[in-house]
C-alpha cells in the first residue's frame, strides 16, 4: 500500500508543479493548447502502443477485453439515466439546458487525458491497457451518447446527424492508434526492439507531461467563482464519489477478473471529461457551466483520486 501511496505523491507532485509554474507564469494559460495537441498527438499515441503491444494475449486476456468493454458500455447508461433523474429532482433552480450540462458532467470521464498517465503510473502496463479498453466505451458516450443526453426533455424535431457527423470525432489519432494497437496485439505483430525503445521512451514523457498540464489548467481557474456554485459542488460530488460507490457496489455478485472490477471502477474516479466542453458547444449549449463543471471536478478530484486508488487496490489486488 505504501508502494501505491508513493506512486500517487508522484503524481499528484507533477500537478503541484504545473500549478505553480502557471501561477509564477512560467507556463501561461497560453500554452495549453499546444501541450495538449502534443501530449495528444505525440506521448499518448506512443504510450499506447508500447505498452498495448508489450501484453501477452491469451484466452483470459481476450474474453477480459470483451466483457470490461461490454460492462463499461452498460454503466455508462445506468449512470447516464441515473443523472438525468437526479439532475431533474435536484436542481429545479435550473433551465433544462443547464440540468442537462450537469448531467452530462457527472457521466463523461477524463479517463483519457487524465486516466491514461495515472493508471500507468500506479499500477502499470496491464490496468493501463484496460483502461484504454474503458475508453473506447468513453468515447462512445462523449461522441454519442451525450448528444441525446444534452437534449433530454426537449422539444423534438432536432436536425436528424448525418453518417459523417457521427462517424467524424472518432477520426483522431487516439481512435487510430488504438485500433492500430489492439489490431498488433491480437495478431502477434511486433515493432524491432529499437522502435519500441524509442516509443516507450517518448510515450513516458506523457506521465510528468500531462500532470503538469492538468496543474497549468487549474492555475487558470478563478475558484473564488466556481466554486460559490452550490450545483457545481454537488455535480463533482455525484461524479466523484457517487458515482464510483455505486459501481463498487453492482461489481460485488459480478464472476468477473478482479482486473476487470478495479478498471470499472478506477475509471468513474476521474473528473469530469473535458471533451465534454467542446460538445457543449457544438451543441449550442451552456459549454461555460460545462468548463465550469470540469475545473471544479478536477480540483477535487485531487483529494478523491488518491482515496479511491487506494480503495480500489485494497479491494482488487
Amino acid at each position: 500500500m505504501l508502494v501505491i501511496f508513493s506512486k500517487v505523491l508522484v503524481v499528484f507532485i507533477y500537478v503541484g508543479i504545473g500549478f505553480a509554474a502557471n501561477r509564477l507564469k512560467v507556463l501561461p494559460g497560453e500554452c495549453v493548447k499546444y501541450f495538449t495537441a502534443l501530449i495528444m498527438n505525440i506521448t499518448v499515441p506512443c504510450l499506447m502502443i508500447s505498452a498495448i503491444t508489450g501484453q501477452e494475449l491469451d484466452a483470459g486476456m481476450y474474453r477480459n477485453t470483451i466483457i470490461l468493454f461490454v460492462l463499461t458500455s452498460l454503466i455508462y447508461v445506468i449512470i447516464a439515466v441515473l443523472s438525468s433523474l437526479f439532475a431533474d429532482h435536484f436542481f429545479t433552480d435550473r433551465d433544462q439546458q443547464d440540468r442537462n450540462i450537469l448531467a452530462s458532467a457527472m457521466t463523461g470521464c477524463n479517463s483519457g487525458f487524465m486516466g491514461f498517465p495515472v493508471a500507468k503510473a500506479v499500477y502499470g502496463a496491464k490496468v493501463f491497457y484496460f483502461v484504454v479498453i474503458q475508453n473506447i466505451s468513453n468515447n462512445l458516450y462523449l461522441f454519442l451518447m451525450s448528444i441525446p443526453h444534452l437534449h433530454h426533455k426537449e422539444a423534438t424535431g432536432k436536425r436528424k446527424r448525418s453518417a459523417k457527423e457521427i462517424i467524424a470525432p472518432f477520426a483522431n489519432i487516439t481512435t487510430i492508434t488504438t485500433v492500430i494497437s489492439i489490431i498488433m496485439l491480437f495478431t502477434g505483430i511486433r515493432l524491432p526492439d529499437y522502435a519500441m525503445n524509442i516509443l516507450t521512451e517518448v510515450g513516458d514523457i506523457t506521465i510528468p507531461l500531462s500532470m503538469i498540464l492538468v496543474g497549468v489548467q487549474l492555475g487558470t481557474s478563478k475558484f473564488s467563482k466556481i466554486f460559490s456554485d452550490r450545483d457545481l459542488i454537488i455535480t463533482a460530488f455525484i461524479k466523484l464519489v457517487v458515482a464510483p460507490l455505486l459501481v463498487v457496489v453492482l461489481m460485488i455478485p459480478l464472476p468477473v477478473d478482479p482486473v476487470i472490477k478495479l478498471t470499472s471502477v478506477l475509471c468513474t474516479c476521474f473528473p469530469s471529461a473535458a471533451m465534454g466542453v467542446a460538445t457543449a458547444a457544438k451543441e449550442n449549449k451552456n459549454s461555460v457551466l460545462m468548463a465550469e463543471a470540469v475545473a471544479v471536478s478536477t480540483v477535487l478530484s485531487m483529494i478523491t483520486l488518491p482515496v479511491w486508488i487506494m480503495i480500489c487496490s485494497r479491494l482488487y489486488m
